[in-house]
């Protein structure tokens, strides 16, 4: 069924590439299909996720109501267009770094498979528009491709004026009457219309109240939404490859910088526009020109242009990449936190649960080639708080050294970073 599903998505990419202009019809019954369905539920469930407002998880539907009827009946209400998506539960989680809280909206486990498939056959068309300077939450293109990208053309363009870029509030205005005039371009499909905008008037539950959707915003945490705020922003691209600004554009979903040669202040006030346009607009202190030898911060890492070390070198400057401060300090508190007081854990089961978290910032991060002394500086953090933790663990009087001493940790298998 895999298969078919490929296939059908080939199809469409084709067809959408070979005439970018061109509008689909007959959508709606490719998002109900039984394999398409069953290949949004096997994504949604390997993405995992809290359950949304009627409480029901994965194990509750395989084995209560059972994947087939679920997935029977998901069908039949898109077929018969009694499909009603329910609103999503608002929760607020911290900002990494920050003080503030952003809101992360979580569908039902139904809604979310219904998101997939529609994404499963609209991605295609849209993914043929999309231009190369996207890199956020698109096919077989990552954060990583947007690093490097950054990285060349400081040093090989000699683009080394930066326009750091912050959009206020993005998620929570978006326009729906652009957003649905945007899709239009390439949707005919009334029904594929009616089924997006169901989910961007659904609303949102927070405290057992419901609060109604407004015409903007869409809510974080969405299956459809990181393709909706790509359809979105594309716009934003497209005004800058047509503006004939001089300069190169990265971005990953609502976060950009603009690469330039010289002075960015009117690139700046042209950017403001081509924003107001679609109902957004930069974040006044978050946004600024930096030249890059200065450095910057983008997607969890520092960029700074310097000098090479060799003297015979073509090149006399380079940018350099590392993990940012800011990134550090979130990989530290993450650590403390995991941690924490749970001296009811061995010091086994605690490694086991800390491995996943160190592998996963390290394997994100160490494609920069981050500067060595950083990393050994973590590996100390990671071993003084396990020393913390067993002195407190055992009620030790003495520092507790002795019990994190030499090589102990990593023969017990403690991930190293670097």
């Amino acid at each position: 069924m895999r298969n078919k599903v490929r296939t059908l998505q080939v199809k469409l990419f084709h067809a959408a590439k070979q005439s970018l202009d061109r509008k689909f019809g007959a959508l709606y019954d490719k998002i109900y299909r039984k394999d398409v369905l069953l290949e949004a539920w096997r994504r949604v469930k390997a993405n995992r996720g809290a359950p949304g407002i009627d409480r029901q998880d994965f194990e509750y539907i395989e084995d209560k109501i059972g994947l087939e009827k679920f997935l029977t009946k998901i069908h039949d209400e898109l077929k018969d267009k009694r499909y009603r998506p329910k609103p999503v539960l608002r929760r607020w989680i911290e900002k990494p770094g920050k003080t503030e809280k952003r809101p992360l909206g979580i569908p039902i486990v139904r809604d979310r498979v219904v998101q997939m498939a529609a994404k499963l056959v609209l991605e295609p068309i849209f993914e043929a528009n999309f231009l190369k300077c996207s890199y956020g939450f698109r096919p077989k293109r990552s954060a990583h491709d947007a690093v490097a990208a950054i990285a060349r053309t400081i040093t090989f363009k000699r683009q080394t004026v930066v326009i750091d870029a912050d959009i206020k509030g993005y998620f929570g205005n978006i326009r729906h009457n652009i957003l649905l005039n945007l899709l239009r371009k390439r949707i005919s499909d009334p029904r594929v219309i009616e089924l997006i905008k169901g989910w961007l008037k659904a609303g949102v539950r927070e405290e057992g109240k419901y609060i109604e959707a407004g015409g903007s915003g869409t809510p974080q945490g969405g299956v459809i939404s990181p393709l909706l705020s790509n359809i979105y922003l594309h716009s934003f691209d497209k005004m800058i490859q047509q503006s004939g600004i001089p300069g190169t554009l990265v971005r990953y979903c609502d976060d950009f910088v603009i690469l330039l040669r010289r002075s960015g202040k009117q690139i700046l006030e042209k950017v403001k526009t081509m924003l107001g346009r679609l109902g957004l607009e930069l974040h006044r202190d978050k946004t600024r020109i930096v030249p890059a030898r200065n450095g910057f911060d983008f997607l969890g890492m520092h960029f700074r242009l310097r000098p090479t070390s060799r003297k015979d070198a073509k090149l006399k400057q380079f940018c350099a990449v590392w993990p940012s401060d800011r990134s550090i300090k979130q990989i530290k508190n993450k650590i403390r936190y995991t941690i924490g007081r749970r001296y009811d854990k061995s010091l086994e089961d605690m490694i086991g649960i800390l491995n996943p978290i160190i592998r996963g910032w390290n394997n994100y991060h160490r494609k920069a080639r981050p500067v060595m002394k950083r990393l050994q500086k973590l590996n100390a953090f990671v071993r003084e708080r396990f020393r913390i933790f067993l002195r407190r663990k055992y009620s030790d009087r003495s520092r507790g050294t002795r019990r994190v001493h030499d090589s102990l940790l990593v023969r017990l298998g403690v991930y190293q970073f670097g």
